[in-house]
């Protein structure tokens, strides 16, 4: 469920929205500077809008609404549901001793993601993060662990490594750019 808002400018004249398959009414048209019209979109769908007065000039939009990816772990789910590239999938690295995240691959709006978002391990591997040194200074603090990397850098070289002995989820982020959505997660399977 997303509450899109829609906020009336003061300029241009008198505005409604109207979805066009009648799922949404505004109502009657405003001009007034700070009204705005709210709508709970609770199925996925298109739905294309417009306001009337100005629908023949090009005044229409539309609002997509989708499923966030899924994984099927709840946990890790609602970690990197904000990530722009978290696509549902989990990169299986069981089996291998080593596995490599990149830090600040493209991603929320810049270099601000994990390259890839969520890693599957088997105990005992060890993985490393290695900075690009695009999209400022990254660090890697973990939800689950008392662990992080030890300061923001942007340095190309810089890696940070961590062996998983035990089975479990960890979430991590970068501290400054956890709100964009730079999270990643590990499960240690």
């Amino acid at each position: 469920m997303t509450k899109v808002t829609w906020d009336w400018s003061g300029v241009g004249g008198q505005h409604n929205v109207v979805a066009l398959d009648g799922t949404f009414d505004s109502g009657r048209t405003n001009a007034q500077d700070g009204t705005c019209y709210e709508y709970l979109f609770e199925e996925p769908g298109e739905y294309r809008f417009v306001s009337e007065p100005h629908r023949d000039e090009g005044m229409k939009g539309a609002i997509v609404v989708k499923e966030p990816p899924a994984t099927g772990n709840e946990m890790v789910d609602q970690w990197v549901v904000d990530s722009s590239n978290f696509d549902g999938n989990i990169v299986d690295q069981r089996g291998s001793s080593s596995a490599t995240i990149t830090v600040g691959a493209e991603g929320n709006g810049g270099q601000f993601a994990f390259d890839p978002p969520v890693l599957k391990i088997s105990e005992d591997t060890t993985v490393t993060w290695e900075w690009t040194g695009n999209g400022g200074p990254h660090n890697i603090v973990f939800k689950d662990l008392d662990l992080s990397s030890s300061e923001l850098t942007h340095d190309p070289d810089a890696e940070f490594e961590h062996t998983f002995e035990e089975t479990g989820t960890y979430r991590y982020a970068c501290a400054p750019h956890k709100g964009v959505g730079m999270k990643g997660a590990i499960i240690v399977e």
